[in-house]
C-alpha cells in the first residue's frame, strides 16, 4: 500500500515538474517571439523612442509647422533616394544617420517615400540626375525629387565641421537640409523677369528671343517686367536685362530702379545683364554692376587668333579655369572635343576688385567676382570706329560672374550678378546650334543661381553630446527593469504551478 502511494507520489512530482518545465519554456519562447514580432512591427511602423539630447532623430516643431498640410495637399509624391543597397547602407554610420531621418519624414507624410537603389549594379538608375545637374552620382549621394524637379545631396553636406578642424563633425543638418529641398520641390514654378521700358530685346507674344525660350526650356516661368511700377513674385529667381539702351529710372515718383534691383538680390534674387558695344553710357546700371565688382569698357574686341569671322569679331572664348565661375565651364571640359562658345560683337569688361576679385560689404557678407569667359592675350581693343587701337591690355573678359554670400541662421545664402559683353552671345546662331556651347554656359549659370528657400526656425542639432539624455540613475532603472522581466515572468509562472499542485 505504502510502495503504491510512494509510486503515486513520484509520478505527481514528474508529473508537475515537467509541466513546470514546459511552462517555463513556453514563458521564454513566448517572450522570444513577441520580440521577435515587435521588432519586425518596430522597423515597418518606425516605432522609435528619441532620448537624445538634441533630439537627433525627431522632427522639429519647425519642420512640422512648415510642411504639415503643404505635403499631403500638394498631390507630390516626394522621394528620398539613396544610392546604396540598404543592408550596405545601416552599416555606415553617417549615411544611416540620415536614412533615419528620412524615415521620419515618411512616417509623418503619406506622399513622402523612402527607398534605395544600388547603383553599382544599375548605374543607369542616375543617368537623369548627373546629366541634367552635372553632378557625379556616388553612393554616398541622397537624391531629394518629384516626378518634375530634384535636388542632390553628398553625405557631407548634411554634416556641419569645426572650422579649426574640418575633418570633425560638430552638428548635424539633415533636418535642416530634408526640409529645404522639400520645401524647394513644393514651390511654385520658378519666375524669370525680363525688363521693359529700357530699349531692351523682349519680343512680343508671337515672337520672343532665343534667350526668352532657354529659360522657358529650363522650367522657369518667363514674364515681363516693368521695374517702374510691377512688384516681384515671392518665387523670382532671376532678373535678365537683354540689351537695354536707356538707364534705369532713379528719379521716379516712387520707384527707384536701381533700389529696387538691389533689394532683389538682397533677397538672393539673381541677375544676368546682356550689353555690347552699341550701348550708350547708362551711367545708373554701370554703377550698380560696379558695386558687384565689374565695370564694363568702352571698346570692342578682336581677336584674329582665335576667331571664326574674317574681322575677328565673332570671338571664340576661352574657359576660366580658376575661382567661382569655373563652375559653369567644368562639364565642358569632360567632353572628347572641348566645345566653342562663341562671343559677337562683344565690349570687354573689367573687374574691378584686385586680383582676388573679392570685397567684403560687412560683418555677414561678401561678393566675389570671378571671369566666365575671357579672350587670348592675343586680343586688340578698339574704339567704336573700328580702326583706332586702344592701349588696354589682353586678355580681356567677355563674360563675368560676380557671388554675393550673405549668412542667414548659420548657413550660406547667394545672389549672383552675370554680365556678359554681348547681346549676339543669346541669340539663336549660337544657342540652338550643337556645335557651340552657349546654351550650356547660360543653363550652368541658371543651375548655381536656384534661389533657397530658407525655413525659418530649423536649427542644426550639436553632437558635442549626443549620448542618451537620462541619468545615471535612471540606467541603473533601466537597467534593472530589462533584467528583472524575465525572471520575474519565470519566477510567477513557478508560482502559479506551485499553488496549483497544492490545491489538486
Amino acid at each position: 500500500m505504502n510502495g503504491k502511494t510512494g509510486n503515486t507520489d513520484g509520478r505527481k512530482k514528474l508529473k508537475y515538474g515537467a509541466a513546470a518545465i514546459i511552462f517555463t519554456v513556453a514563458v521564454i519562447a513566448l517572450v522570444i517571439i513577441l520580440n521577435v514580432v515587435f521588432t519586425s512591427l518596430a522597423a515597418k511602423y518606425l516605432w522609435s523612442v528619441d532620448m537624445t539630447s538634441s533630439q537627433l532623430f525627431t522632427l522639429s516643431d519647425e519642420t512640422k509647422d512648415l510642411l504639415d498640410g503643404k505635403v499631403d495637399e500638394s498631390g507630390k509624391e516626394i522621394r528620398i533616394l539613396f544610392c546604396m543597397p540598404l543592408d550596405k547602407l545601416v552599416d555606415e554610420k553617417a549615411l544611416n544617420l540620415v536614412y533615419q531621418t528620412a524615415l521620419e519624414y515618411q512616417k509623418r507624410y503619406d506622399n513622402i517615400k523612402v527607398d534605395s537603389i544600388d547603383i553599382i549594379t544599375n548605374p543607369s538608375l542616375v543617368n537623369k540626375y548627373s546629366n541634367i545637374s552635372n553632378s557625379r552620382i556616388t553612393q554616398r549621394t541622397v537624391i531629394v525629387e518629384t516626378d518634375d524637379d530634384f535636388r542632390t545631396f553628398t553625405v557631407n553636406s548634411f554634416f556641419a565641421y569645426y572650422s579649426d578642424t574640418p575633418t570633425e563633425v560638430s552638428a548635424y543638418s539633415g533636418e535642416l537640409r530634408f526640409t529645404t529641398a522639400i520645401l524647394q520641390l513644393l514651390s511654385d514654378k520658378p519666375v524669370a523677369y525680363f525688363t521693359t521700358m529700357h530699349g531692351e530685346t523682349t519680343g512680343n507674344e508671337t515672337s520672343r528671343p532665343a534667350l526668352w525660350g532657354l529659360f522657358e526650356n529650363a522650367g522657369y516661368d518667363v514674364r515681363e517686367i516693368d521695374l517702374s511700377k510691377d512688384g516681384f513674385e515671392a518665387n523670382a529667381q532671376v532678373l535678365i536685362m537683354n540689351g537695354p539702351r536707356y538707364d534705369l529710372d532713379v528719379n521716379g515718383k516712387d520707384v527707384d530702379e536701381v533700389n529696387k534691383i538691389s533689394d532683389f538680390l538682397k533677397n538672393y534674387g539673381s541677375l544676368m545683364v546682356f550689353i555690347d558695344p552699341e550701348t550708350e553710357e547708362l551711367p545708373e546700371l554701370e554703377g550698380l554692376l560696379e558695386e558687384w565688382g565689374v565695370a564694363v569698357e568702352k571698346a570692342i574686341v578682336k581677336d584674329f587668333s582665335s576667331t571664326i569671322s574674317t574681322d575677328g569679331t565673332k570671338l571664340s572664348a576661352v574657359y576660366t579655369t580658376e575661382g567661382i565661375a569655373s563652375s559653369l565651364t567644368n562639364q565642358l571640359k569632360t567632353y572628347d572635343t572641348l566645345p566653342k562658345t562663341i562671343v559677337n560683337y562683344a565690349r570687354p569688361i573689367s573687374i574691378v576688385w584686385g586680383k582676388d576679385g573679392t570685397k567684403t560689404m560687412d560683418d555677414i557678407s561678401v561678393r566675389e567676382a570671378s571671369p566666365v569667359l575671357t579672350t587670348t592675350k592675343n586680343a586688340v581693343a578698339y574704339a567704336y570706329d573700328n580702326e583706332t587701337e586702344l592701349k588696354l591690355k589682353a586678355p580681356f573678359d567677355l563674360m563675368t560672374i560676380t557671388r554675393g554670400q550673405q549668412i542667414s541662421n548659420n548657413e550660406s545664402y547667394y545672389s549672383y550678378v552675370l554680365v556678359c559683353g554681348s547681346t549676339q552671345f543669346a541669340s539663336d546662331d549660337y544657342l540652338y546650334n550643337e556645335a557651340y556651347a552657349n546654351d550650356e554656359i547660360l543653363y550652368a549659370a541658371m543651375r548655381i543661381m536656384g534661389k533657397s528657400t530658407v525655413p525659418v526656425g530649423v536649427k542644426y542639432k550639436f553632437l558635442d553630446d549626443n549620448k542618451l539624455d537620462i541619468t545615471k540613475e535612471e540606467a541603473n532603472a533601466w537597467t534593472l527593469r530589462v533584467t528583472l522581466i524575465l525572471p520575474v515572468i519565470v519566477l510567477i509562472a513557478g508560482a502559479v504551478i506551485q499553488i496549483r499542485r497544492r490545491h489538486l
